[in-house]
């Protein structure tokens, strides 16, 4: 299987992709003091005090749908930090009855502004979408800026009624609206508003943005999924019968729903949700080999997960969590309604114990799983550099474990590591589970070229099932490129604050990076394998959007091509795609 040349790429540092490339700079660690006598626990942190100047930020938060001064507004400013002011000022003031706020004594920076208002979705100055992000704030030494305007949107409202088989009301009953959103790069219902049912079974969900949503109840027996301890009678003789995750008005699949259209500032009435009853299954079995006996560290219960293998609805739902008792390790899982699910024993911090395997539940309760809990593989690893003219510093690189969509890793449980004498490393304790390979800190002038697991390549955004001992193999490139993109509007002007996205020219995900311009609408990139990029900016979009190749590829013919060559420099000049063409396409 032939590698592809530009499949990999490098951070310039840890947590770079999607932090640094929006221009915000990583914070510096705080400095630790040492701990008073007579005093039990951590040493104490202390951060030195913002720095403080004469320039000042002043105006007013108004009604985006009248105009209408709001007043009672909650604005926050903040600092956006740099080498120079690593503590940058934040504070928060509140608008008078003209909805006028100002800010004094602030030093030279720039500087996000956003307000909160009840009823009010809350808005950024300079944002051109609901979602969008707002546009910094330059302010210089002694300066004073004036007539900022920051427009809030009067927040869309679904108000409904959840009933029972028999029309009567149900109380209690949690109610979600879920909107179809972008997660690593794909679109899934996610929760994005909740409601709670009165005693008359009413609610009300606000605080929504215009847009699709499907409306689901969660069924007044849904707690049950979570048992603290397992039973122990036996399974019953027929499937159990209770009220299923029930989406408006009346499926209990996300995907025969009927969606409900939200407009803005509108208040949807009349949403009324039947609950449906399903048919549903326990799931039992036994943990073994845990600390403790068979549940956790000191007779700590072990979490025991059912998660679905795949599911068009994201924010966990459909999972299902138990507990294995102590001592024996028995755990009972109920209403688990038929499908194909992945099963998770664990434990949690460092040194995590852990146990998988694949369960699939279809006419009848499930009983008699075994988990056997057990530390996993240590895999050890090199990192080899090629193409290099005089010696690479390698100090900073370090390599993390992602876990794939879907997958349960705890607390610490991520494995990393720094690399250390020889290019080695290792990562410890690693469960037998899907898991991607990041690899962060190579120099700018470098780029991931390939990298394997047990000899077999795999891709940037590929998973691969660690059952095995490795080794991983890391290839670094001292032949990286560089890019610097220059983002314009129609007139030809800089384009601050916009949204740019590169990818492989054809399209393939081995190499994304987004990030936002600076004030003159530029954007350095460093450490680029060699290879033709399309080059995309977008005046404002959904977050995680530009990662579906379907929703980029309307927009190709607004895009730039370029060519970076290898050890070289490349330049390119991309016009911002305007809000009012985002529908149009």
């Amino acid at each position: 299987m032939r590698f592809p040349p530009v499949a990999f790429y490098c951070f310039a540092a840890a947590g770079a992709l999607f932090g640094q490339g929006r221009g915000i700079p990583a914070q510096p660690a705080p400095m630790a003091m040492p701990a008073q006598p007579g005093l039990v626990g951590s040493p104490q942190t202390v951060r030195a005090a913002p720095l403080t100047g004469t320039g000042s930020v002043e105006g007013q938060v108004v009604n985006a749908a009248t105009g209408a001064p709001l007043k009672k507004v909650n604005v926050r400013l903040f600092g956006i930090g740099d080498q120079s002011n690593p503590n940058p000022t934040r504070t928060n003031k509140e608008t008078d009855d003209m909805g006028h706020f100002v800010f004094t004594n602030l030093p030279p920076g720039r500087y996000s502004l956003s307000g909160e208002r009840q009823g009010f979705l809350s808005g950024s100055y300079g944002a051109r979408k609901l979602s969008g992000n707002g546009t910094p704030v330059p302010l210089g030494q002694d300066q004073h800026l004036k007539d900022l305007a920051i427009k809030l949107n009067p927040q869309s409202v679904i108000v409904g009624k959840v009933v029972d088989e028999d029309g009567d009301p149900v109380a209690n009953v949690n109610v979600q609206a879920l909107r179809y959103l972008y997660r690593q790069g794909k679109k899934q219902w996610v929760p994005n508003g909740n409601g709670q049912t009165s005693d008359i079974g009413e609610f009300r969900i606000p605080e929504l943005q215009p847009g699709r949503y499907l409306v689901s109840a969660n069924g007044r027996n849904a707690g049950m999924n979570f048992m603290p301890l397992a039973a122990t009678e036996p399974l019953p003789d027929k499937p159990e019968m209770i009220y299923a995750t029930t989406y408006y008005p009346n499926s209990t699949d996300s995907a025969t729903a009927a969606p409900v259209d939200v407009g803005a500032a509108a208040e949807i009435r009349g949403i009324e949700i039947h609950l449906q009853k399903t048919k549903v299954f326990r799931v039992r079995g036994r943990v073994t080999n845990a600390p403790g006996g068979g549940g956790g560290r000191g007779g700590a219960p072990v979490m025991v997960s059912l998660v679905p293998k795949d599911s068009p609805v994201g924010g966990g739902q459909g999972r299902h969590n138990g507990n294995a008792r102590p001592p024996d390790g028995i755990f009972e899982i109920r209403g688990v309604p038929p499908g194909s699910y992945i099963i998770y024993a664990q434990t949690n911090g460092q040194g995590q114990l852990i146990a998988t395997q694949p369960v699939d539940v279809t006419s009848g309760h499930v009983d008699g799983l075994n988990l056997t809990m057990g530390p996993g593989n240590d895999i050890q690893g090199t990192v080899k550099v090629v193409d290099a003219t005089a010696p690479i510093d390698l100090s900073n690189v370090s390599i993390m474990l992602r876990p794939a969509p879907g997958v349960q890793v705890m607390g610490g449980g991520i494995p990393r590591s720094k690399l250390g004498e020889g290019n080695r490393f290792t990562l410890k304790n690693v469960a037998p589970v899907r898991f991607g390979v990041t690899v962060q800190g190579v120099p700018e002038n470098c780029y991931v070229q390939s990298l394997t697991f047990g000899g077999q390549p795999i891709g940037l955004n590929d998973t691969v099932e660690m059952s095995g001992s490795g080794p991983i193999e890391v290839t670094v490139s001292a032949a990286a490129g560089s890019l610097d993109v220059a983002m314009v509007d129609k007139d030809g002007r800089p384009a601050q604050g916009a949204t740019l996205f590169i990818v492989n020219k054809d399209g393939t995900p081995a190499f994304t990076r987004g990030g936002n311009g600076n004030d003159t609408g530029a954007q350095s990139y460093k450490g680029l394998a060699p290879g033709e990029y399309r080059v995309f900016a977008w005046e404002d979009v959904e977050p995680g959007a530009y990662q579906d190749p379907d929703f980029r590829r309307p927009f190709e013919s607004k895009s730039e091509t370029v060519k970076v060559e290898a050890g070289a420099a490349a330049k390119v000049q991309v016009k911002v795609i305007p809000v009012e063409d985002m529908g149009v396409r």
